[in-house]
């Protein structure tokens, strides 16, 4: 196998030892494993998406990254049926939009978040 190096702020190495410890792995590398072939099984399932596509979007945000975030929303505000955002904290929000658009789009606004400072949870649910 090869061998590779990561760098990681302390409290991603917190998080990762919590979840090789919580779910039993014999070390970080398969925690890491374990993680990248989840968010590869996920991308490829909506690489699978056609047509139209009906979903929610739940995003959590950072404080401070709300200009990015806006101006994604701005852009692709014609597939946004609902949205609602709600303070989760002193320095965190939660949107929730329900979408409906072409998959080619649907993923173009999931991409864009994907890559904004200050996201720290995005989950797409299709319906």
């Amino acid at each position: 196998m090869t061998v590779i190096s990561i760098s990681l702020n302390e409290q991603n190495i917190k998080d990762l030892d919590d979840v090789q410890k919580d779910l039993g792995f014999s070390g970080r590398s398969e925690a890491v494993r374990t993680a990248l072939r989840m968010l590869v099984a996920e991308r490829n399932e909506r690489k699978k998406m056609v047509g139209n596509v009906d979903g929610v979007l739940i995003v959590v945000t950072e404080k401070g990254s709300s200009d990015h975030i806006d101006e994604c929303y701005h852009e692709h505000q014609k597939m946004i049926r609902t949205h609602i955002h709600n303070h989760v904290g002193p320095d965190r929000c939660m949107n929730v939009l329900i979408v409906s658009g072409e998959a080619g789009e649907v993923n173009t606004i999931i991409d864009e978040l994907e890559r904004v400072d200050g996201v720290s949870y995005l989950k797409f649910i299709k319906s």
